[in-house]
């Protein structure tokens, strides 16, 4: 048999027949790493060619444009219809990120998770459950009474539900009225236990918060005092990451208000291994550019037009 009929034949087996590497490599009583090598130069002298999609291939390059800018690990970009409802498209990204969620999440990994609409909405597409004794733990405090559908601990506890695993709970506000409340809080026994969970993440997932607006939606920054918004907007806040804000340049501001703000601290953060951000939309380009660029997270997971204006 001639050299190229016995490529074509093996590839035959493996591209079309599905059969393994190793079913095909008993059959011809070749070694299987000699059938690797072999649909390798298969595809050198193309015998096969791979073809993808170009709709496909046009993500794939501009998941690999934001990669590489910004130095992450990885991007997933996510493509909703252009005549899809808002709604559809928040659904579309959700499911994205629960999808990847599914594939990160170890067995007995320890997994810091942070709040919001968006979040919450990931959770609600993770259909089946995937046993992995996993422990999750919030990253920050709760939202004040008016939205507890957003409530950390919600979110918390339906992902250990969903990964079958455990899960840890905040039930202080993330915004305290003073430092001295704050402090007393964060030396009890439970707190300082929660501290040293945060220290031994092997992954994080948190959101990321836009602009400051007279009409928010933000699901926390009702606890804010007038004090703060004034002095956030002087300091030209421009979002914020674990329910701390900062500058374009990536400066931390409103030290006052971060002494009363019970949420994981930037840099310890910046110590887990996998922190990946879910976070999309326009009005919040300058904020998720900025917490790339201050490389609070190494994983983004946002929509086709999000990451468009984050290359150019």
């Amino acid at each position: 048999m001639k050299n190229r009929q016995l490529l074509t034949r093996i590839a035959y087996q493996y591209y079309v027949q599905n059969k393994t590497q190793s079913e095909i490599a008993k059959s011809w009583n070749l070694s299987r790493s000699t059938i690797s090598r072999i649909l390798t130069r298969a595809r050198e002298e193309e015998i096969v060619k791979i073809q993808l999609d170009d709709s496909d291939l046009k993500i794939m390059e501009l998941e690999t444009k934001v990669k590489n800018k910004y130095r992450l690990k990885n991007v997933v970009v996510v493509t909703p219809e252009p005549n899809q409802s808002l709604n559809d498209k928040k659904t579309i990204l959700a499911h994205g990120a629960a999808l990847y969620l599914k594939q990160i999440i170890k067995n007995n990994s320890r997994v810091g998770v942070t709040w919001g609409a968006t979040l919450s909405r990931m959770v609600g597409q993770l259909h089946q459950l995937k046993s992995t004794n996993a422990t999750f733990v919030p990253l920050v405090g709760g939202p004040s009474q008016a939205n507890v559908k957003y409530n950390v601990n919600t979110i918390v506890y339906d992902l250990a539900k969903k990964f079958v695993g455990k899960s840890k709970y905040i039930n202080d506000q993330v915004v305290q009225k003073s430092i001295y409340l704050k402090n007393k809080i964060m030396k009890t026994p439970y707190y300082q236990e929660l501290i040293v969970d945060w220290q031994k993440l092997d992954l994080a997932v948190v959101g990321i918060g836009g602009p400051l607006t007279t009409k928010t939606t933000s699901h926390w920054r009702d606890l804010l005092t007038s004090d703060d918004l004034i002095l956030l907007k002087e300091q030209h806040a421009i979002g914020d990451c674990c329910c701390t804000f900062y500058d374009k340049n990536g400066k931390i501001l409103a030290p006052f208000l971060r002494k009363r703000t019970i949420a994981i601290p930037l840099e310890m953060l910046k110590q887990v291994p996998i922190r990946i951000a879910v976070a999309y939309s326009l009005t919040k380009i300058p904020s998720i550019r900025t917490s790339l660029n201050m490389g609070l997270v190494n994983t983004l997971i946002t929509d086709e037009e999000t990451a468009l204006h984050l290359i150019n």
